[in-house]
């Protein structure tokens, strides 16, 4: 069974790649975002976008295409591909899948606005898969945004989609020691709510 894709089975040339200014920004979406070409092959990959592509997760690469676990969802998207891009409204194709776990993984492929031909771009994949798909290194929590390291464990954990009390059971904490650690993280990254914790770790910290 395939499990997540690597770099290196992607082989897109030096040309294919992103700029160095456009893979900075899109590393810095909480959204995987893939480039394909005209046959659905995978030109290029952002973070994010690699860490999604897993067959647990019912979208991969296979033989450098863009697939889905499910028979019939790849069909769909074959003949999309194919042309019957229309059939789906506005010409994107809209897709979810679901995770070993349950959990669902949003997939939207739409024609790129202005196909590249240096690139040979065609389309544009975003994923979007809640959990595993997300992650933050402790370094860069502890060093940016000024957390100690078990606070620095609660926000990864938070931002990466577990609940407070998922979050205490994996760190083997109360609820309320995590709740504790959320209140002075919440302070140290001047946000309100989870879901602005997550949008600051995503795009960095307000003061920058």
């Amino acid at each position: 069974m395939p499990g997540k894709v690597s770099r290196d089975a992607l082989h897109p040339s030096p040309s294919e790649r992103f700029s160095p200014l456009g893979r900075y920004i899109l590393d810095k979406l909480d959204r995987g975002v893939v480039l394909l070409d005209a046959a659905g092959t995978v030109v290029d990959v952002n973070t994010l976008g690699h860490r999604a592509l897993d067959h647990a997760r019912g979208v991969l690469v296979r033989n450098g295409r863009l697939s889905f676990a499910d028979a019939a969802t790849d069909d769909r998207f074959v003949k999309w591909l194919g042309g019957g891009r229309t059939a789906d409204g506005g010409g994107a194709l809209a897709v979810t899948t679901r995770s070993s776990d349950g959990s669902p993984c949003r997939v939207v492929i739409s024609p790129a606005a202005a196909p590249g031909v240096r690139r040979n771009v065609a389309f544009v994949a975003v994923l979007y898969c809640p959990g595993g798909a997300r992650d933050i290194g402790l370094d860069v929590l502890m060093r940016l945004y000024g957390l100690t390291r078990a606070q620095a464990d609660v926000a990864r954990l938070l931002y990466a989609g577990y609940t407070v009390e998922q979050t205490a059971t994996r760190l083997a904490l109360s609820s309320n020691t995590v709740r504790t650690h959320l209140k002075q993280i919440f302070s140290k990254c001047e946000v309100q709510s989870q879901a602005d914790l997550r949008h600051v770790l995503a795009t960095g910290p307000r003061s920058l």
